[in-house]
C-alpha cells in the first residue's frame, strides 16, 4: 500500500512539473558570509532627527556609519544570483535604513522585516566589496542606551 501511494505521489510530482509554465526557475536562498565586513566605527552616536531650521523632529534619532562591505560569494561562483541586505524585526519597533555605495552594490532603502535587493547578476569573483555609507532612524522612545541591528545578506541562486 505505501508503494502505491508512494508511486502516486511520484506521478503527482512529475505531471506537475510538465504543466508548469515555461521558463518557470526554481530558486533558493542562502545566508551570505559577510564575516569579512569591517565597520569604520564600532560605537555609533545617535542624535534626535534635525529639520532644516536645526529644529527637533518628532521623535526619531538617525545615526551615520561607514562600512566596507565583503560577501564571501565564492560557493556560487559562475552561477546567476541575486543578493539582498535583510533586517529581521527589532524589538525597539520599525527601523530605517538607507545606503549609498560606491556602484559595485546598489543603493537603497530598508525596513525592519524586509529585504532589499543589492546586486543582481552573474557572480564572477569570489568575494564581492562595497563600501556603505549608512543612516538608520528609530523612533528614540523605544531605543534602550545600547542598541545592535543584526542585519544579514542573502543570495537567492537561479
Amino acid at each position: 500500500m505505501r508503494f502505491a501511494t508512494t508511486l502516486v505521489r511520484c506521478a503527482c510530482l512529475v505531471l506537475a512539473l510538465l504543466l508548469a509554465p515555461a521558463g518557470t526557475v526554481f530558486a533558493a536562498t542562502y545566508i551570505v558570509d559577510d564575516t569579512s565586513t569591517i565597520p569604520y566605527e564600532t560605537n555609533l552616536v545617535s542624535r534626535w532627527r534635525q529639520g532644516a531650521t536645526g529644529r527637533q523632529l518628532g521623535n526619531d534619532i538617525e545615526a551615520a556609519a561607514m562600512v566596507t562591505v565583503r560577501l564571501n560569494v565564492a560557493p556560487w561562483l559562475n552561477r546567476n544570483g541575486r543578493i539582498y541586505l535583510a533586517l529581521p524585526q527589532q524589538p525597539i519597533g520599525v527601523v530605517t535604513v538607507d545606503w549609498a555605495t560606491q556602484g559595485r552594490l546598489l543603493p537603497g532603502t530598508l525596513r525592519s522585516g524586509e529585504r532589499t535587493l543589492v546586486y543582481t547578476g552573474p557572480i564572477r569573483t569570489p568575494v564581492i566589496e562595497d563600501n556603505f555609507q549608512l543612516k538608520v532612524v528609530a523612533d528614540g522612545r523605544r531605543v534602550a542606551l545600547t542598541q545592535r541591528l543584526q542585519f544579514r545578506f542573502e543570495i537567492d541562486i537561479d
